[in-house]
């Protein structure tokens, strides 16, 4: 015990070891961002359980805040590369803040769906611009780290944000979190202009075709014409709908489970502390997890590890409920330690082969899979709830990932072949 201790200092030391200043920065306001995540977390719920929508109604208006994430990741990562990362990250932070707080004032079906796209247009927008201003700011070496420390970052908020959601909605009731939400987006982006003033992500990755050279802007490795696009890549396909399939599993933790939870006994509030044991477990082992494996593995080995370890735990979820909450916490650690393994590395495969004029757009895709799978997951699975029941949904939208492991064979193999027949030409 006396050596290990040393050694796992110094395996912490090293995860963190490396990481810019900005980085660091950048993950302090996304703490602040994610310790107002509480609507996300228990918005199923709240339709269901005050609002008095049907599983099948809320699983709309979860469709609906999905489908606004596609268009916002996709058209954030166009925006990224035309106007800068730091533009598209302070208009999202301000603009989500103001529309998190409008829906706890609306109350009609259609306004709520119309209004919860707009917001996900708004705040999703954030993510592809976020993961490219990390791509520069940290080099290649460190890069699947700062995407780490990120994750760690929102984690860490978001660890606070459910069980702090937990506790307002027994206080003050469902509308507290609107607020809170809104207001810790405002205070994000306040933190972000103070902390990180307008910098070499403010500046586009798209130029001029013949940029004057006192411009000072970054030389491109290549002319945007000469690029090829995002959904015209193979591999980027492949891997972006290999992660639908699996993030529609993962994704019943904000649709389904919630309603399942609550309808076999359990409260928001062991919700809520089911969500801060993951944000905590992630904080606690993250950095070293991902410093090991990114130094030791393949990125697609790491990937097909945390897919089986998410599946296991939502294969095992049904048998868990009925037996008692310390079951479900087992359940709560599988997945996330499979999330641990999957996602930091999804990011740091597309940012290291995109091309760095397009890494924005690139990206974008990769968010926007996400978004697709926010809205397969809640419409078809409350769909399969309320004609099956919660059990058979929850194994039917797990199957999903069994299709995204085939899929995540085909990513290596469909790149490496664009890149011997292409090499000459589009990259």
């Amino acid at each position: 015990m006396a050596a290990f201790l040393p050694r796992l200092t110094q395996l912490y030391a090293r995860a963190f070891a490396g990481l810019p200043r900005k980085v660091w920065l950048l993950s302090l306001i996304m703490v602040v961002n994610r310790s107002g995540a509480m609507v996300i977390a228990f918005l199923s719920v709240y339709l269901v359980n005050s609002m008095g929508y049907s599983a099948t109604d809320a699983g709309w208006v979860m469709g609906f805040f999905g489908a606004g994430g596609i268009v916002g990741n996709y058209v954030g990562g166009l925006l990224n590369d035309r106007y800068g990362s730091w533009h598209i990250m302070v208009f999202s932070l301000i603009g989500a803040g103001f529309l998190h707080i409008l829906i706890g004032q609306v109350t009609a079906f259609w306004p709520l769906c119309i209004l919860v796209f707009l917001t996900s247009v708004t705040a999703d927008a954030f993510r592809p611009a976020n993961r490219a201003a990390i791509a520069v700011y940290a080099d290649a070496e460190h890069l699947t780290q700062a995407y780490g420390l990120q994750r760690l970052a929102a984690n860490l908020g978001f660890s606070v944000g459910p069980a702090l959601g937990g506790l307002l909605i027994t206080l003050y009731g469902y509308q507290s979190l609107f607020w809170a939400d809104g207001i810790t987006f405002l205070l994000a982006a306040a933190l972000f202009v103070i902390m990180l003033p307008a910098d070499e992500t403010a500046r586009p990755l798209v130029e001029d075709p013949a940029p004057p050279i006192a411009s000072g802007a970054p030389a491109l490795q290549q002319p945007l014409k000469e690029t090829r696009s995002a959904l015209r890549q193979p591999w980027l396909v492949c891997l972006a709908l290999a992660n639908t399939c699996v993030i529609t599993a993962f994704f019943q933790f904000f649709s389904t489970i919630p309603v399942y939870l609550t309808s076999n006994g359990y409260t928001e509030g062991e919700f809520g502390l089911l969500l801060t044991i993951s944000g905590v477990l992630i904080v606690a082992v993250e950095m070293p997890l991902v410093y090991l494996a990114d130094r030791r593995y393949r990125p697609l080995y790491v990937m097909l590890g945390g897919v089986c370890l998410i599946l296991a735990g939502y294969f095992m979820l049904p048998l868990a409920v009925p037996v008692g909450y310390a079951l479900v916490v087992v359940w709560i650690v599988l997945i996330t330690l499979g999330e641990i393994f999957f996602m930091p590395f999804t990011s740091t495969y597309v940012a290291k082969h995109a091309p760095p004029v397009r890494r924005g757009e690139y990206l974008g895709v990769l968010s926007a899979s996400y978004s697709l799978a926010f809205i397969l997951c809640p419409v078809i699975g409350f769909q399969l709830a309320e004609r099956f029941g919660y059990v058979t949904s929850i194994y039917g939208m797990t199957s999903f990932g069994l299709v995204g492991i085939v899929l995540l064979f085909g990513v290596d193999r469909a790149r490496e072949a664009r890149t011997r027949t292409l090499a000459g030409g589009y990259v």
